[in-house]
């Protein structure tokens, strides 16, 4: 089964293709954004912590990250067998605990997917989630905010999982189809998933699974992640 990072900047495309990738494995789609932004709603004070850096467009810190995240995937290992993590981690020592914590319990991820695309493209994409959902952080100073951090804390991962051996890079400069098809076909290389039939349409399904499931009775034990 899958155990899958999607690493992106805003606006790249993480949250569409991990959600597709998710029903082509089975695996759940874990997104650290949606998770935060749950807490926010509903008013904890840990989501009101949450609060203070999300609407600036900084970084949450790694313990409120961790105490979020790390049940969850916990959980989606334990019913799928594997995730799509989206939007975690961000961050250099994000990722040395990620690490630590995958190999003491046997959840390492597998593969990283890099995804791409110019910042002017990025930058008209969200301004255009903004007018379509109202998300508070898609605003232009905010974006051009939170593209400055993926700079200078995210970008500095790829080259540590290049160096790993994990790392695929796609642009998504393009149609989606062909983002998907590249991959498929790159985690179909590496034995992470069966070969699709060649001929055969791609499965939009909704496998058991496809979706975080219920934490509600999970301890908040020792920690994983970050905003979309």
């Amino acid at each position: 089964m899958v155990r899958v990072i999607m690493l992106s900047p805003p606006g790249a495309g993480k949250g569409t293709h991990s959600r597709w990738l998710t029903l082509q494995t089975g695996a759940a789609h874990i997104s650290a954004g949606d998770l935060l932004r749950a807490e926010v709603e509903r008013g904890s004070e840990l989501g009101r912590q949450v609060a203070t850096y999300t609407s600036r467009g900084d970084l949450v810190p790694d313990e409120l990250i961790f105490s979020i995240l790390a049940p969850v995937v916990v959980a989606a290992a334990r019913d799928t067998g594997g995730y799509v993590l989206d939007g975690f981690p961000r961050t250099m020592p994000q990722a040395l605990r990620a690490a630590q914590f995958g190999a003491e319990l046997g959840l390492s991820s597998n593969a990283v997917i890099y995804l791409t695309a110019p910042e002017e493209e990025l930058v008209n994409r969200l301004l255009d989630r903004a007018r379509r959902d109202g998300r508070p952080d898609d605003q232009l100073g905010i974006i051009r905010h939170r593209l400055a951090v993926f700079a200078s804390e995210t970008a500095p991962l790829v080259d540590y999982y290049r160096g790993r051996g994990i790392l695929l890079e796609l642009s998504t400069n393009r149609p989606e189809a062909e983002v998907q098809a590249d991959l498929l076909n790159w985690l179909e290389a590496r034995g992470l998933m069966p070969p699709v039939p060649r001929g055969s349409s791609l499965n939009h399904s909704n496998p058991v699974g496809a979706t975080p499931p219920d934490t509600g009775d999970l301890p908040r034990g020792d920690q994983p992640v970050n905003q979309a």
